[in-house]
Protein backbone atom coordinates (compact mmCIF):
# COMPACT_ATOMS: atom_id res chain seq x y z
CA UNK A 1 0.00 0.00 0.00
CA UNK A 2 1.44 3.60 -0.89
CA UNK A 3 1.80 6.18 1.76
CA UNK A 4 1.05 9.48 1.33
CA UNK A 5 4.40 12.05 0.86
CA UNK A 6 4.63 14.55 4.11
CA UNK A 7 3.95 17.40 1.72
CA UNK A 8 0.43 15.94 0.81
CA UNK A 9 -0.24 15.65 4.47
CA UNK A 10 0.77 19.23 4.96
CA UNK A 11 -1.17 20.21 1.92
CA UNK A 12 -4.48 17.98 2.67
CA UNK A 13 -4.35 19.48 6.40
CA UNK A 14 -3.86 23.02 5.54
CA UNK A 15 -6.95 22.89 2.71
CA UNK A 16 -9.03 21.49 6.03
CA UNK A 17 -8.23 24.41 8.18
CA UNK A 18 -9.02 26.69 5.71
CA UNK A 19 -12.18 24.89 4.86
CA UNK A 20 -12.63 24.92 8.77
CA UNK A 21 -11.93 28.93 9.06
CA UNK A 22 -14.36 29.83 6.16
CA UNK A 23 -17.12 28.10 7.49
CA UNK A 24 -16.59 30.20 10.87
CA UNK A 25 -15.74 33.08 10.01
CA UNK A 26 -18.10 33.77 7.39
CA UNK A 27 -19.37 36.73 7.61
CA UNK A 28 -23.57 36.58 8.15
CA UNK A 29 -25.81 37.69 5.68
CA UNK A 30 -27.64 40.56 7.05
CA UNK A 31 -31.52 40.21 7.56
CA UNK A 32 -33.51 42.39 5.73
CA UNK A 33 -35.06 45.23 7.78
CA UNK A 34 -38.65 45.66 8.35
CA UNK A 35 -40.82 47.73 5.97
CA UNK A 36 -42.33 50.79 8.26
CA UNK A 37 -46.02 51.08 8.01
CA UNK A 38 -47.07 53.55 4.58
CA UNK A 39 -46.92 57.00 4.96
CA UNK A 40 -50.28 58.53 4.26
CA UNK A 41 -50.02 61.75 1.93
CA UNK A 42 -51.97 64.65 2.61
CA UNK A 43 -53.70 63.83 -1.13
CA UNK A 44 -55.08 60.56 0.41
CA UNK A 45 -56.09 62.02 3.68
CA UNK A 46 -58.09 65.01 1.78
CA UNK A 47 -59.26 61.98 -0.80
CA UNK A 48 -60.48 59.86 2.40
CA UNK A 49 -62.10 62.95 4.20
CA UNK A 50 -64.24 63.60 1.33
CA UNK A 51 -64.09 67.21 1.37
CA UNK A 52 -64.90 67.40 5.09
CA UNK A 53 -61.33 68.52 6.14
CA UNK A 54 -61.96 71.71 8.68
CA UNK A 55 -60.86 74.70 7.38
CA UNK A 56 -58.88 76.16 10.03
CA UNK A 57 -57.16 74.75 13.37
CA UNK A 58 -58.74 76.15 16.07
CA UNK A 59 -60.48 74.73 19.03
CA UNK A 60 -60.36 71.15 19.20
CA UNK A 61 -60.38 71.15 15.32
CA UNK A 62 -57.24 70.38 13.07
CA UNK A 63 -56.76 70.80 9.75
CA UNK A 64 -56.05 67.78 7.62
CA UNK A 65 -52.44 69.79 6.91
CA UNK A 66 -51.86 69.91 10.78
CA UNK A 67 -53.36 66.45 11.45
CA UNK A 68 -51.23 64.80 9.41
CA UNK A 69 -47.88 64.35 11.11
CA UNK A 70 -49.56 63.39 13.69
CA UNK A 71 -51.38 60.58 12.07
CA UNK A 72 -48.35 59.45 10.22
CA UNK A 73 -46.37 59.14 13.83
CA UNK A 74 -49.23 57.54 15.00
CA UNK A 75 -49.40 54.70 12.48
CA UNK A 76 -45.62 54.37 12.64
CA UNK A 77 -45.40 53.74 16.07
CA UNK A 78 -48.16 51.69 16.82
CA UNK A 79 -47.44 49.39 13.69
CA UNK A 80 -50.03 50.01 11.34
CA UNK A 81 -48.82 47.62 8.77
CA UNK A 82 -51.47 46.78 6.24
CA UNK A 83 -53.80 49.26 4.79
CA UNK A 84 -56.45 47.86 6.06
CA UNK A 85 -55.62 48.44 9.52
CA UNK A 86 -54.68 52.28 8.86
CA UNK A 87 -58.29 52.71 6.92
CA UNK A 88 -60.06 51.33 10.17
CA UNK A 89 -57.89 53.32 12.48
CA UNK A 90 -58.98 56.61 10.17
CA UNK A 91 -62.48 55.32 9.67
CA UNK A 92 -63.05 54.90 13.50
CA UNK A 93 -61.57 58.26 13.83
CA UNK A 94 -63.32 60.38 11.29
CA UNK A 95 -66.86 58.92 12.42
CA UNK A 96 -66.21 59.24 16.31
CA UNK A 97 -64.29 62.65 15.67
CA UNK A 98 -66.73 64.11 13.34
CA UNK A 99 -63.59 64.11 10.35
CA UNK A 100 -60.97 65.96 12.89
CA UNK A 101 -63.61 68.61 14.56
CA UNK A 102 -63.82 66.79 18.04
CA UNK A 103 -60.95 65.97 20.32
CA UNK A 104 -63.76 65.57 23.30
CA UNK A 105 -67.19 64.32 23.73
CA UNK A 106 -70.04 67.01 23.75
CA UNK A 107 -71.21 65.40 26.90
CA UNK A 108 -69.08 63.65 28.79
CA UNK A 109 -65.81 65.23 28.69
CA UNK A 110 -63.44 62.35 30.30
CA UNK A 111 -63.96 60.96 27.43
CA UNK A 112 -62.09 61.86 24.21
CA UNK A 113 -58.97 62.43 22.28
CA UNK A 114 -59.67 62.09 18.64
CA UNK A 115 -61.14 58.56 18.63
CA UNK A 116 -63.69 59.93 21.22
CA UNK A 117 -62.49 57.17 23.83
CA UNK A 118 -64.50 56.53 27.17
CA UNK A 119 -61.84 57.10 30.36
CA UNK A 120 -61.85 53.35 31.06
CA UNK A 121 -60.55 52.81 27.38
CA UNK A 122 -57.54 55.46 27.61
CA UNK A 123 -56.83 53.94 31.01
CA UNK A 124 -56.23 50.53 28.95
CA UNK A 125 -54.08 52.55 26.45
CA UNK A 126 -51.45 54.10 29.00
CA UNK A 127 -51.07 51.10 30.93
CA UNK A 128 -50.19 49.39 28.11
CA UNK A 129 -47.78 51.80 26.82
CA UNK A 130 -44.70 52.82 29.23
CA UNK A 131 -43.53 55.63 26.98
CA UNK A 132 -47.19 57.20 27.45
CA UNK A 133 -46.91 56.34 31.33
CA UNK A 134 -44.15 58.69 31.88
CA UNK A 135 -46.24 61.74 31.37
CA UNK A 136 -47.75 60.86 34.82
CA UNK A 137 -44.40 60.99 37.61
CA UNK A 138 -45.68 58.60 40.56
CA UNK A 139 -47.63 56.00 37.79
CA UNK A 140 -49.94 54.08 38.67
CA UNK A 141 -51.10 56.19 41.37
CA UNK A 142 -50.99 59.84 40.16
CA UNK A 143 -53.09 58.78 37.15
CA UNK A 144 -56.88 60.55 37.51
CA UNK A 145 -58.92 58.27 34.65
CA UNK A 146 -61.23 61.16 34.09
CA UNK A 147 -57.77 63.59 33.32
CA UNK A 148 -56.39 61.71 31.19
CA UNK A 149 -57.88 62.92 28.17
CA UNK A 150 -56.20 66.11 28.70
CA UNK A 151 -53.04 65.32 29.71
CA UNK A 152 -52.87 63.54 26.56
CA UNK A 153 -54.49 66.18 24.72
CA UNK A 154 -52.09 68.81 26.13
CA UNK A 155 -49.10 66.09 25.10
CA UNK A 156 -50.36 66.16 21.77
CA UNK A 157 -50.90 62.28 22.08
CA UNK A 158 -54.50 62.50 21.06
CA UNK A 159 -53.98 60.76 17.81
CA UNK A 160 -52.12 58.31 19.24
CA UNK A 161 -54.36 56.02 21.84
CA UNK A 162 -56.63 54.98 18.58
CA UNK A 163 -54.06 53.56 16.55
CA UNK A 164 -52.91 52.02 19.17
CA UNK A 165 -56.59 50.41 20.11
CA UNK A 166 -57.01 49.65 16.20
CA UNK A 167 -54.54 46.61 16.19
CA UNK A 168 -53.20 46.03 20.17
CA UNK A 169 -56.47 46.73 21.57
CA UNK A 170 -58.07 44.01 23.98
CA UNK A 171 -59.97 41.70 21.35
CA UNK A 172 -58.73 43.88 18.22
CA UNK A 173 -55.43 41.32 16.90
CA UNK A 174 -57.57 38.81 15.28
CA UNK A 175 -59.65 40.96 13.51
CA UNK A 176 -57.21 43.55 12.32
CA UNK A 177 -55.07 40.91 11.19
CA UNK A 178 -57.52 40.38 8.42
CA UNK A 179 -58.69 43.75 7.20
CA UNK A 180 -59.14 44.03 3.69
CA UNK A 181 -60.97 45.84 1.38
CA UNK A 182 -63.97 43.68 1.80
CA UNK A 183 -67.21 45.43 4.17
CA UNK A 184 -67.24 41.54 6.38
CA UNK A 185 -63.53 42.15 7.38
CA UNK A 186 -64.39 45.64 8.78
CA UNK A 187 -67.66 44.65 10.53
CA UNK A 188 -66.01 41.72 12.12
CA UNK A 189 -63.06 43.89 13.31
CA UNK A 190 -65.52 46.56 14.48
CA UNK A 191 -67.59 43.92 16.08
CA UNK A 192 -64.62 42.50 18.00
CA UNK A 193 -62.53 45.87 18.48
CA UNK A 194 -64.59 48.42 18.95
CA UNK A 195 -68.12 47.40 19.72
CA UNK A 196 -67.71 44.70 22.30
CA UNK A 197 -69.84 42.10 20.34
CA UNK A 198 -72.49 44.26 19.35
CA UNK A 199 -73.89 45.41 15.77
CA UNK A 200 -71.76 47.44 13.65
CA UNK A 201 -72.87 51.03 13.03
CA UNK A 202 -73.48 51.81 9.03
CA UNK A 203 -72.02 55.22 8.54
CA UNK A 204 -68.83 53.46 9.86
CA UNK A 205 -68.21 50.89 7.78
CA UNK A 206 -69.22 53.72 4.86
CA UNK A 207 -66.49 55.86 5.87
CA UNK A 208 -64.36 52.76 5.96
CA UNK A 209 -64.99 52.07 2.36
CA UNK A 210 -64.18 55.42 1.29
CA UNK A 211 -61.03 55.18 3.31
CA UNK A 212 -59.29 51.68 2.01
CA UNK A 213 -60.58 53.17 -1.45
CA UNK A 214 -58.45 56.48 -0.87
CA UNK A 215 -55.01 55.38 0.84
Amino acid sequence: MLQSSPTWRIIVLLAICVAFISTVYTAPVPKPKPKAPAKISLAQLQKAMAGNCPQATTGDAITCKDALPYINAAIKKYKLKSKGQRAAYLANMFYEGGHLKYNHNLVTKSQGTRSIMPAVSLRVFVDANPSVQKLWPGYPGSVVNDSIVEVLIKSRLDFEPGAWWALSGPNCAQTAAKLSGSQASFEAWEKACINGGLDTIAARAIIYKTVYASI
